[in-house]
């Protein structure tokens, strides 16, 4: 099997392939020679570039090749691959996720380990995104508990209604979020954050 085929093999149709990804099958291979391999594989129309350093693999549909969608290439830069989680949504996002908020954004804001600012504003093909640094290392183990403390941040949770409290329930409940996990993370959120949680209906359902 010849390079441009580990490649292609490596990779689903649609899913964004980043520079770093063709690096991590190729450590030994140099810069110049990915860009080379790239290249040859964007002439012979066995991959797309969806923007800087962003290519993907297109299926063939009725109406030609298919186009990368954007949240997928924010959701993989900043977000998960197959198997680590570095981000989380957060903003209107997030509530509506969580079902604590029946509004809609134009923006997703995300947090995420990949991202070094306070805060900045990007856009993925049409999608509009706000970044913001993770208030600490974001991982598969942590994720939930600290999506829960972020949605606290944003939200005042002893306000919400009986339905959003029993999503907010459920959430908690299926991902078995103890308020020994909450306290271990609140230190990285504001000190609102902890008198949210024990004045609101959160402690009773973490007790």
């Amino acid at each position: 099997m010849n390079s441009y085929d580990v490649i292609i093999d490596s990779f689903e149709p649609d899913e964004p392939i980043f520079v770093d990804d063709i690096k991590k099958l190729f450590p030994e291979k140099s810069r110049p020679w990915i860009d080379k391999a790239l290249k040859s594989m964007l002439d012979s129309n066995r991959i797309k570039r969806y923007d800087q350093g962003v290519y993907y693999i297109p299926r063939k549909t009725i109406f030609g090749d298919s186009k990368l969608n954007p949240n997928i290439v924010l959701t993989k830069r900043y977000i998960n691959d197959k198997n680590n989680i570095y981000g989380y949504t957060s903003g209107i996002t997030l509530l509506n996720k969580l079902g604590l908020t029946t509004q809609m954004s134009n923006t997703i804001t995300i947090v995420s380990n990949k991202e070094s600012s306070r805060g900045r504003a990007i856009t993925v093909g049409r999608q509009k995104a706000y970044l913001m640094k993770a208030p600490c290392e974001i991982t598969n183990q942590n994720c939930n508990v600290l999506q829960l403390l972020e949605a606290i941040r944003i939200l005042d949770t002893s306000k919400t209604d009986e339905t959003e409290s029993e999503n907010l329930r459920q959430f908690i409940k299926q991902n078995n979020i103890t308020l020994a996990d909450v306290s271990k993370y609140c230190e990285y959120f504001p000190d609102y954050v902890s008198k949210r949680i024990l004045g609101g209906n959160v402690i009773g359902i973490l007790a």
